[in-house]
């Protein structure tokens, strides 16, 4: 009987299916058509010109930022990418892949056009292939290289910071040309020294770590090898360069020829490679108000974040003095007892250096001067690109205290990007991020012991060690195949010092409750995810209205050449052109 019943109910159901597609059909065949995207639509008025700050938090996705709000702000709290009051859901995809990678996505956003997903850099196709498959390329403008070295080229004053080597992709690739994104040696000369034969101007900032590819072969760094990068021995303190160029002493020799690499001295071109000569150049900044002078910023060996796992930093001494096992300082700043930027030993040159933030804010006071001082007035404005690599790298490393501090600072680098544009109007602040780094997730972490259940910790007590979830089980094998014990398919949550560590606490809720919460990593790669761009200031409402419903890499790109020189280019529709 209960078998009769169930074969009625499925007729029954498979008759309305099939008169609700024909009803589908008969509308869909009279329904006007969709309007067009106006994204994709020329635009043929003027658009306002100014300031250029683009963000690019490497690896975030909307989880991220919901696990970073909450632990440095509370659930019901604001962080200053909240105050980014514009946005839209960012698309990623590239010419021949789904997701984002570091490289293709950073030259989409250099250039304005989808290239090779696997290899491009500044160009378009994989210099690796036999033969190499890479082709230099116009810019979507029709510009013989990227939008940065465009804006460079007229005048304008550019800039780029990143807490990686300078020549990460996501700044590397705005003002460089390879086939391979490994070839440190050469992204490195060409952003300092320009393109070959392309006569290109110098930009006014590049700040962050990789000096040992800015010296010659045989010298010694003044920064030491922390994290065994490339294979160099560990702690080494020799230039991975293997010609003679001297990029360091290049750029002080450049300008007015004042060799004296002293802020105090007026030097236009500086290099600083230490938290005190960044302070010093902050001195002379403040002391000076005209200053602008030209800086190069190495301020670690390779990198100035340390991305490996936690255990891993542990076991090797990066921790600070004073902090017991499993602990954090107090909020909100909450230091972790890792020491995840810089040399961990004080008596080093690398220890403690500038941040991403602080990096952030002295680019904008150099940048804003420079292009104040242009005689031209189609030149005073400039262009930021600010990347904090770290988020990423921590990410792909299941780090997960890293990645939330990494995101803290960029938080913090947004708040001083917010207060320079209520000063300065005419600023376009805009976010993307190419990809989701490890694709984690918030498990929320029931406290032991105490009935009825609750995420509530009460006031006083300490929060529970992270322990493991279930990760996709499976309680029926697959066609073929054996089916795993659900019990073992376990994913082990990170805590304040990964595994088996205490739970992160949330700051208060509108209710003074703090709550504990794991992280859940399902891989190490960068992943599709659910990424989103946010924007302020000048054309910041576009987000909201022409690219409501479509804004995807190249439009970041169209966003950021429209606000610098004032008309928004169209969409293309073929892949880029090679540079003849």
């Amino acid at each position: 009987m209960m078998n009769l019943s169930l074969r009625a109910v499925s007729a029954a159901c498979a008759l309305t299916l099939a008169a609700g597609l024909a009803s589908a059909s008969t509308a869909s065949a009279t329904r006007a058509p969709a309007a067009a995207d106006p994204g994709r639509a020329a635009m043929t008025q003027a658009v306002p010109t100014g300031n250029v700050i683009f963000f690019h938090p490497d690896g975030t996705g909307l989880n991220h930022w919901a696990a970073h709000r909450m632990y440095f702000h509370g659930l019901d709290g604001i962080s200053n990418m909240d105050r980014l009051p514009n946005k839209a859901v960012y698309r990623g995809h590239l010419a021949n892949l789904i997701n984002g990678t570091s490289h293709a996505g950073a030259t989409t956003h250099a250039f304005g056009y989808k290239v090779d997903a696997f290899g491009s850099f500044g160009m378009d196709g994989d210099g690796n292939l036999t033969p190499p498959a890479n082709r230099p390329i116009n810019s979507l403008s029709g510009f013989r290289g990227s939008l940065m070295r465009e804006a460079a080229n007229a005048g304008i004053p550019v800039g780029v910071v990143n807490d990686g080597h300078i020549g990460e992709p996501g700044t590397g690739a705005f003002l460089a040309e390879v086939g391979n994104r490994d070839n440190w040696q050469e992204i490195t000369r060409q952003m300092i020294l320009g393109r070959t034969g392309m006569n290109d101007t110098a930009p006014w900032v590049i700040m962050g770590g990789g000096e040992a590819d800015a010296l010659p072969q045989g010298t010694t760094t003044l920064h030491r090898n922390v994290n065994e990068e490339r294979r160099a021995p560990v702690n080494s303190r020799q230039s991975l360069r293997t010609d003679d160029l001297n990029l360091v002493a290049a750029w002080n020799a450049m300008g007015s020829g004042n060799l004296s690499n002293d802020p105090t001295q007026r030097d236009d071109f500086i290099v600083v490679r230490t938290r005190a000569e960044f302070e010093r150049l902050k001195q002379a900044l403040q002391a000076n108000p005209r200053y602008a002078p030209r800086v190069l910023g190495l301020f670690a060996f390779q990198d100035t974040f340390n991305d490996r796992n936690e255990q891993d930093l542990i076991n090797r001494g990066f921790v600070r003095a004073g902090m017991a096992a499993g602990s954090t300082g107090p909020g909100p700043q909450k230091p972790s007892r890792l020491v995840l930027w810089g040399d961990h030993d004080a008596a080093e040159p690398g220890f403690n250096p500038p941040t991403f933030a602080e990096m952030t804010e002295v680019a904008l006071t150099i940048l804003n001067r420079a292009a104040a001082q242009q005689r031209n007035p189609a030149q005073r404005r400039f262009f930021l690109v600010a990347e904090q690599e770290s988020i990423d790298n921590f990410g792909n490393n299941t780090n997960a205290i890293g990645m939330l501090h990494a995101m803290e600072d960029t938080d913090r680098a947004i708040g001083k990007a917010l207060d320079f544009q209520r000063r300065n109007e005419r600023t376009l602040i805009v976010t993307a991020a190419d990809s989701d780094a490890g694709g984690m997730t918030v498990v929320s972490g029931q406290v032991a012991g105490i009935a009825p259940p609750t995420n509530i910790l009460p006031a006083g007590r300490a929060p529970d060690n992270v322990a493991t979830v279930a990760t996709n089980p499976s309680a029926a094998a697959p066609a073929g195949g054996t089916a795993p014990d659900s019990a073992t398919v376990n994913n082990f949550l990170d805590g304040v010092e990964g595994r088996q560590s205490p739970m992160f606490v949330t700051e208060p809720d509108q209710f003074g409750n703090r709550m504990q919460f794991g992280i859940a990593w399902p891989g190490t790669a960068d992943y599709h995810g659910g990424v989103l761009s946010r924007a302020a200031g000048l054309n910041a409402g576009l987000l909201n209205s022409r690219f409501s419903a479509r804004f995807d890499n190249v439009d970041v790109y169209r966003l950021k050449h429209a606000t610098l020189f004032g008309r928004m280019l169209n969409h293309p529709s073929t892949l880029a052109p090679t540079r003849r």
